[in-house]
């Protein structure tokens, strides 16, 4: 599979084959005492294996409720740090860069290499109701989330599962996961996943199930109908019995008055131990975490609902990974996890369905880097998307690099030694037209295309792709085809537009609902009003800017008030649903403004201008 980019460079990474793993044998762990007869057990996670026949059971590795599928990567964004020549390509990073995905989470992992990451922390929606979790309320999330909440819990359980076999696979053989939950699926999931990984064993020294953390907290619904819920849940999971751990590094030294330890002396709220005199001593970390929620003033915020405290994230990458290890989080939200991780100095990879998600995570990560610009050196990171692919780039791409995204996104290969004949899929030829959207696919391209596949002499069919076709082009296409019983040099051609939803029967024939998977989209037309209210202070307003996709409309406005060739959103602007703000300037004179704005089918554009402060 290639990582597409709008230099017309390629960089090519191998695709992985299906999953190598399978899940543990605990037939000790599942074992049922003779006396209760032949009770039905299942070892296998919802979702891994299917009954086709009474009695007769058919493996499928999740490939049942979610069949494989395969496409390129397009990368819409580099995002430069002057030190990308440190950073030498692996299978997991082809071009050195960190990555940033746009698109379904599953389909991303199963394109990327197997054992290849140290540590993977997961939020994924919780069971608690589908408008609850929906947050940034595009396009491809409303899809995703329809998804999860189409068969109950059981439906979430196939769901989840199927992603948690992949994140095991991608892990290295020393490689922990956490998993973020809450009251409403946790222990179900915790069944499931000790079929996945393995429930750690009777002393919990086995592979697999490690702790079952408490995150503790003081907000959330007050009532005195019930015990009020004040926690989440995290479960701590290994792939092998070897795990990194570093206790050391989430010791926490902090000192506490002696008022403060009469109240919580006999509480259990203390980790370690304390003396009276305020001071404390080193204690092993437990598994009940006091981490504060954000606050409404502090920096990280950002403004939706489910944002997790920097300081969350920072104790579970400090505890299961090290410098350089690869940290990944696919329900990337709003970035927490790879802000953290690129403090921290680890390498990480990140993914969402949201094109909302993406952007504030970008921003946000190049925020992170410009702050510890004089302390680490910083790779790159790339935005791609998988899935819903920009039409301007494809545009920009030479014509090999842009016939080869098309051949791998219609499920073909390259493979081809004719002139005329640009790839196969499944033996028959294929022919790709120019990358200009203007352009058309004309009669003698019809001809020439026809005149290969007659000269290779394998078979009488053909596929033509690309953005339009002219009218001499369709009727060429049917006069060779007429002639079918009656010449020797008949060729049956289908002329098939990108846009078309022939073009995607490939995804559809294994999964109706996949459809959805594969768009083109268009980035959308932003107009800037400016309007000075006052000293120094300004409204700025993108009311008229349109999105031009089928459906679409503003879902997002970023705003940058002091624009230096890098977008960084100013704190406060960048998640925003209004169209229309206000902003005090700090000085008069000129400035630089950008706006970045994303619709609700994935597209995005940001806008420069310059505004002269009065």
């Amino acid at each position: 599979m290639s990582i597409l980019k709008s230099t017309g460079k390629t960089a090519v990474e191998a695709q992985p084959p299906p999953a190598e793993i399978e899940i543990p044998d605990q037939s000790d762990f599942y074992k049922l005492p003779a006396r209760f007869g032949a009770l039905p057990l299942d070892e296998a996670p919802l979702g891994y294996e299917i009954e086709t026949k009474r009695r007769e059971t058919k493996v499928t590795k999740f490939e049942h409720a979610y069949p494989r599928i395969y496409l390129p990567f397009q990368e819409v964004k580099r995002e430069s740090f002057g030190h990308g020549k440190k950073f030498e390509p692996t299978p997991l990073f082809p071009t050195g860069a960190n990555r940033l995905f746009f698109g379904d989470n599953l389909h991303v992992m199963r394109q990327l290499p197997s054992k290849s990451i140290d540590l993977i922390y997961v939020d994924p929606p919780f069971f608690s109701g589908r408008n609850y979790n929906v947050i940034f309320g595009d396009k491809n999330e409303v899809r995703s989330f329809s998804d999860i909440w189409e068969g109950g819990m059981p439906g979430y359980l196939v769901w989840l599962n199927t992603r948690l076999f992949e994140m095991k696979r991608l892990l290295k053989d020393t490689g922990s996961i956490y998993v973020h939950l809450d009251w409403h699926a946790c222990h179900y999931v915790k069944v499931e996943m000790d079929k996945i990984f393995g429930s750690g064993g009777s002393d919990g020294n086995d592979a697999g199930f490690k702790a079952h953390i408490i995150w503790n907290y003081s907000w959330g619904v007050r009532t005195d109908k019930r015990w009020n819920r004040k926690h989440d849940d995290i479960l701590f999971y290994t792939k092998t019995p070897k795990f990194t751990f570093n206790a050391n590094e989430v010791l926490e030294d902090r000192k506490l008055t002696e008022g403060t330890l009469k109240r919580l002396e006999y509480s259990g709220a203390l980790i370690r131990d304390h003396n009276k005199r305020g001071s404390s001593e080193q204690a092993l970390p437990t598994d009940v975490w006091y981490v504060a929620t954000i606050n409404g003033m502090a920096k990280e915020r950002i403004g939706y609902p489910t944002q997790k405290p920097e300081a969350l994230l920072e104790r579970i990458i400090k505890g299961s990974s090290n410098e350089n290890d690869v940290v990944a989080d696919f329900f990337g939200g709003g970035g927490t996890t790879p802000a953290v991780a690129q403090r921290l100095n680890r390498r990480w990879i990140a993914c969402d369905q949201s094109r909302i998600a993406t952007a504030i995570t970008a921003d946000r990560i190049t925020r992170v880097v410009e702050e510890n610009a004089t302390i680490l050196a910083a790779p790159d990171f790339t935005v791609e998307h998988w899935g819903v692919y920009e039409s301007p780039r494809l545009e920009k791409l030479a014509a090999n690099d842009f016939r080869k995204f098309v051949i791998e996104a219609y499920g073909g290969r390259t493979e081809s030694a004719a002139a005329n004949i640009h790839g196969l899929r499944t033996g028959v030829p294929l022919f790709v037209g120019e990358p200009s959207r203007k352009s058309q696919i004309g009669k003698e391209d019809v001809r020439k295309f026809a005149q290969a596949i007659f000269e290779e002499k394998r078979t009488e069919f053909g596929v033509m792709l690309g953005w339009n076709f002219d009218i001499e082009a369709r009727r060429a296409a049917e006069i060779l085809k007429a002639r079918e019983n009656k010449r020797i040099d008949f060729v049956r051609l289908n002329l098939v537009r990108l846009e078309d939803k022939e073009f995607r029967e490939h995804i559809t024939n294994k999964h109706k609902d996949y459809a959805e998977l594969l768009s083109f989209i268009q980035p959308p037309e932003v107009r800037v009003e400016m309007t000075r209210i006052g000293a120094r202070k300004y409204r700025f307003d993108v009311s008229e800017s349109v999105s031009l996709n089928p459906d679409g409309k503003l879902a997002n406005v970023q705003w940058d008030f002091d624009y230096r060739q890098r977008f960084t959103s100013t704190r406060g602007y960048s998640f925003n649903r209004e169209t229309a703000v206000e902003y005090e300037f700090d000085s008069t004179g000129k400035k630089q403004i950008a706006c970045s704005v994303q619709d609700n089918q994935g597209g995005e554009r940001t806008w420069v201008g310059e505004l002269d402060v009065k």
